[in-house]
């Protein structure tokens, strides 16, 4: 059993297709199913199950799925440890990033990074802060972004910036004039949030809730810059992050800070607390508290 099989069978389950872990892997879809065949007839086992509608694991497809991610893993981290042993940090970081927060912060973080560490080959999976909690949970990528507060006690949680949320309003907006808003204040206005794909949107209900009201949402989006061309165009108002409001949008609207509850800001690096890091992981949690 050769680490290259584990490897193509893994992208196989990920995947859920042949089609296309063959696309992801640069090979022919025949040379994929090959190696599949050859790993089967070594174990004696059939891995996946013969239906054309949906490719689904085995039980024994199952076992070894969960037996070639902790060797795929242990290999990883075996090799980056080695490594690093010898002077050396190199390998692959999968890094997932929120697409809101890319700008923001981590753009500096990985330019500068990759300055340092040019022998890491830093891959980036944009999604929202749930998936890539998910996909850290599933071995698909070793770190990721998330927006505070976060309690995951399967995670390692290290936070890397802090600023606050505020009230985006257009400028001609009745607040407009104003530097700070009690949250009570925002109760009957046509709230623009982003969807329930993002942790950001049940934080602010809970700050709604706690300031004693339900929002009064108008309109969901996943597009951050959406809401605020809305909010510049007084079609209602948002909450969103200073540094993100400000940097796309800073001459069209008016950034109003909250109170009664204040609302943070805060990013968070996570990793799971059960997979020790790899050396290019271990590089990047260690470079982000240097910035």
């Amino acid at each position: 059993m050769k680490r290259v099989q584990l490897e193509y069978f893994v992208r196989v389950v990920e995947e859920k297709s042949f089609t296309r872990a063959a696309e992801k892997l640069f090979i022919s879809q025949p040379a994929l199913s090959k190696s599949i065949r050859s790993l089967e007839k070594e174990l004696d086992v059939t891995l996946f199950k013969r239906d054309p509608r949906e490719l689904s694991l085995t039980s024994e497809g199952e076992w070894v799925y969960h037996y070639a991610v902790d060797i795929l893993n242990y290999w990883q981290m075996r090799t980056s440890e080695l490594m690093a042993l010898l002077g050396q940090v190199r390998g692959i970081l999968r890094f997932g990033l929120p697409p809101s927060v890319g700008s923001v912060f981590f753009s500096k973080i990985m330019y500068e990074y990759g300055l340092k560490y040019p022998q890491v080959d830093l891959q980036i999976f944009e999604g929202t802060s749930k998936k890539v909690e998910a996909m850290v949970m599933g071995d698909q990528i070793d770190l990721g972004v998330v927006i505070e507060p976060y309690d995951n006690p399967h995670m390692r949680l290290k936070t890397v910036y802090r600023s606050e949320v505020v009230l985006v309003v257009s400028q001609k907006h009745r607040l407009a004039k104003r530097d700070v808003v009690d949250f009570a204040e925002i109760k009957d206005e046509p709230m623009l949030i982003v969807s329930k794909d993002y942790m950001f949107h049940d934080q602010i209900l809970a700050h709604c809730k706690q300031a004693g009201f339900l929002p009064n949402i108008t309109f969901t989006t996943s597009q951050w810059d959406l809401l605020l061309e809305m909010a510049a165009e007084d079609q209602g108002v948002t909450l969103m992050g200073r540094p993100v409001a400000e940097k796309l949008y800073s001459d069209r609207i008016k950034c109003i800070s909250l109170k009664n509850p204040e609302f943070p800001w805060t990013l968070g690096l996570i990793s799971k607390k059960c997979k020790p890091l790899s050396g290019p992981a271990k590089s990047f949690w260690d470079f982000c508290g240097e910035i």
